[in-house]
């Protein structure tokens, strides 16, 4: 199969809390852009304030050099957007699930597809 793996998160931003965390989302896509094995890393918000982020990478370590860099981040995103929901996609090593044991991701295995 293929080695990259990622997962999806979903927050809520607080009412009035927007503009801040917008200032933090561009301060972690500018330094998580230099991590040279993140392949996507893409936020989406809806008009009420949803988050949905995107994260792929291309192997192990990558994933853990950006959880060790978001790690710099965490509490003023968790502040300004509550984590709502975490998805893993593929088959995530027990060491990286246990990064993220306090959110309890829900894992989603590789079933059938493609990567090109």
């Amino acid at each position: 199969m293929f080695e990259n793996l990622g997962w999806i998160v979903e927050a809520q931003i607080k009412d009035g809390r927007r503009d801040d965390f917008k200032g933090i989302v561009e301060e972690i896509v500018a330094a998580t852009r230099a991590e040279g094995g993140t392949l996507n890393y893409q936020y989406y918000v809806s008009d009420d304030g949803a988050v949905l982020v995107y994260e792929r990478f291309a192997n192990v370590d990558s994933a853990h050099i950006h959880i060790t860099n978001w790690d710099r981040f965490a509490d003023r995103w968790l502040e300004a957007a509550p984590a709502t929901r975490m998805v893993y996609l593929g088959n995530i090593p027990q060491e990286i699930q246990d990064r993220h044991a306090a959110i309890s991701p829900m894992v989603y295995k590789l079933f059938d597809g493609f990567a090109r």
